[in-house]
């Protein structure tokens, strides 16, 4: 969920500790015991459960123990709503938002299944609905809008994928319901791009959105910056990657201050899910840590603290459960 954008606060505040460079030079992943695999971390804002089996876990990382809990509740979808979506709630202007009308006129499956989206629909806080419709030479290749604070403003981030054109990010005005700013598309059909999150990553004052183009076959990273209101590429780097192909698992990435500096950083896998990067980008991107994993992570990360320090928590592919830490 990497963090859901609405919980991004909550996250700079309790990840934030105040690091000498010696205490960056020892990056390390650790595996933690679990009573089985480990198949899923489910997030919701500041909170993780982790699936073995049908069972529910939380991580106390200060024993490094599972503690059995009880599932995260999400609300059920409304009518006509993507079946394996989600709701989305913001602070301010939007109370809720979702994805809704599902169509197959898009059918790459990227995300386990061949039904997209057709239009957003958006809950105003002071009441009522609206609806985003796309035209049909587009869907919405997503499970969940992102609600966040762009330019003073509280809008939503959604991937849109045209037929023949491939995935855009647009940036969308909960009040005129309109699509205010979009990145250029990839450039062909089947091609896909999966944000990985939203913060002031170089400390300019301004908010930037981090995606991955492609991570399955590419594996470029790009941050888009708001700025004069529409969206400014500002960084590019290669190796990386947030997703594979299938899952319904769209936060393979986590943004906190790993660093020390104030400023919020980027924990994301490298292209081979094998090496776990965090990125800064005060002073332009550059490498915190390289961590190298056992085996390709499998699942959202999910961030908690460890000795007092931002630690992360996600699953391999081979059902370990790993303990990122420094």
């Amino acid at each position: 969920m990497r963090l859901r954008p609405a919980a991004l606060l909550f996250a700079l505040f309790l990840f934030a500790p105040a690091l000498s460079a010696s205490a960056l030079a020892d990056w390390q992943a650790s595996t933690v015991r679990t009573p089985g695999r480990v198949s899923e971390i489910d997030l919701a804002d500041s909170d993780l459960r982790i699936a073995v089996g049908t069972n529910w876990y939380q991580f106390d990382a200060k024993a490094m123990r599972m503690v059995p809990a009880a599932a995260l509740e999400h609300p059920a979808p409304p009518t006509g709503a993507l079946a394996d979506g989600r709701i989305a709630t913001g602070r301010d202007t939007v109370a809720r938002a979702w994805l809704a009308e599902p169509t197959e006129r898009y059918r790459h499956g990227v995300l386990g299944d061949a039904i997209e989206a057709g239009s957003l629909v958006i809950e105003p806080r002071e009441g009522g609905q609206r609806t985003l419709r796309l035209d049909g030479d587009a869907v919405f290749e997503d499970l969940e809008p992102r609600v966040a604070a762009i330019g003073g403003r509280e809008r939503i981030v959604l991937v849109k994928s045209y037929l023949k054109r491939g995935s855009a990010l647009v940036v969308i005005d909960p009040v005129s319901t309109a699509i205010v700013a979009e990145t250029p598309p990839i450039g062909h059909a089947y091609a896909w791009l999966n944000p990985a999150g939203i913060a002031d990553f170089d400390g300019d004052g301004t908010t930037d959105i981090v995606l991955v183009r492609q991570p399955h076959v590419v594996g470029i990273l790009e941050m888009w910056s708001w700025r004069h209101d529409r969206l400014e590429k500002s960084a590019e780097i290669s190796d990386v990657s947030n997703h594979f192909i299938g899952s319904r698992s769209l936060h393979m990435s986590f943004t906190a201050d790993f660093d020390g500096d104030g400023h919020p950083d980027l924990a994301v896998p490298d292209l081979e899910r094998r090496t776990l990067r965090l990125i800064g980008f005060v002073a332009g991107p550059h490498d915190i840590a390289r961590i190298r994993l056992p085996a390709r992570i499998a699942t959202n990360i999910g961030g908690v603290k460890y000795r007092d320090r931002p630690a992360l928590v996600f699953g391999l592919e081979d059902g370990r459960l790993m303990l990122v830490h420094d």
